[in-house]
């Protein structure tokens, strides 16, 4: 049976606008051989601070990527 889960909004301390809303997000399916690699080859060499900087940044690289092939 599938969990169901609600979106959780979460206010947080920072500089940013004060529009900006944080989620915590939750992922299935992913096997342990895919996120080894993962953690293996992407967020020890290049994100210190762990799976959140590493997705965070791949998510604004996707954006970034999408707004230049769509000028």
């Amino acid at each position: 049976m599938q969990e169901k889960r609600l979106i959780y909004f979460q206010e947080h301390d920072s500089n940013r606008s004060e529009d900006d809303l944080f989620v915590d997000l939750t992922v299935h399916d992913v096997s342990a051989s895919l996120l080894k690699e993962f953690t293996e080859r992407i967020i020890k060499p290049y994100y210190p601070g762990g799976v959140s900087d590493a997705i965070k940044d791949l998510i604004r690289k996707a954006i970034d990527e999408q707004e230049a092939a769509s000028r």
